[in-house]
């Protein structure tokens, strides 16, 4: 339903921790009319960047294809899309797209990486692994069950934070000496906490808790903080 009347449709465009709302001709976004091209020129507007340079992010998933409509990519009035500028968009989050918005909300990359730890794994190990089968077939590697309320998805994307912190800190304290060596870890570090950390949360629907609200607005905090620390060092 188109809820109460109103005079636009807005989107709320989030940009180095700055949202921007832009508004369109109200109802076109239920209607199927606006499309993506129109949401990037406006953010090319707001950010002052070129449009061809803008990355746009809902709920995880690149809005890659201009011509789809913003209702087709599951917007409505008021969804807020992470604006990303340049090259600053983690490969893995490109290649994560075809699995859907549900996969890169949850998982992102994740599966990617467990494949290749498995690969690992197997050439290390192959003869251990078949002995353990005969032993405990019932016991056969389940995937982790998708954590269920707010507060679990909260907690998990916090424990992939705290798992980061200690390699933040790290070249916080002693970055490489090398220019370049220094560019490439802060461009690692920074794109992982956006992609694995402040992505994450913001695709987290709170559900209207205002416990898990109030935690998500911490944890948004903390990484910006990392982020905003990260940048202070690489200027330095």
């Amino acid at each position: 339903s188109p809820g109460p009347p109103r005079d636009t449709d807005v989107l709320v465009l989030k940009s180095k921790r700055i949202s921007y709302p832009v508004h369109f001709p109200a109802y076109t976004i239920e209607k199927g009319e606006l499309r993506v091209k129109s949401v990037r020129e406006q953010a090319a507007k707001k950010t002052g960047a070129d449009a061809r340079h803008i990355k746009l992010f809902f709920r995880g998933k690149n809005m890659k294809d201009d011509s789809n409509s913003c209702r087709a990519e599951g917007l409505r009035h008021n969804s807020e899309i992470m604006c990303v500028v340049g090259d600053a968009v983690p490969e893995s989050m490109s290649s994560s797209d075809s699995e859907g918005e549900e996969a890169s909300a949850d998982g992102g990359d994740a599966p990617k990486r467990k494949r290749n730890r498995n690969k690992n794994k197997k050439k290390k190990s192959k003869k251990p692994a078949a002995s353990q089968n005969d032993s405990s077939r019932t016991e056969s590697p389940r995937p982790a069950p998708t954590p269920a309320t707010p507060m679990d998805k909260l907690n998990a994307v916090n424990s992939t934070l705290q798992a980061l912190l200690p390699q933040c800190v790290q070249f916080l304290a002693n970055p490489p000496a090398e220019q370049a060596k220094k560019d490439f870890e802060h461009k690692r570090l920074s794109e992982t906490v956006l992609a694995q950390v402040l992505l994450k949360l913001d695709a987290v629907d709170t559900e209207g808790d205002p416990d898990a609200r109030a935690r998500r607005k911490e944890l948004v905090r903390e990484a910006q903080n990392v982020l905003n620390s990260l940048d202070e060092k690489i200027k330095s």
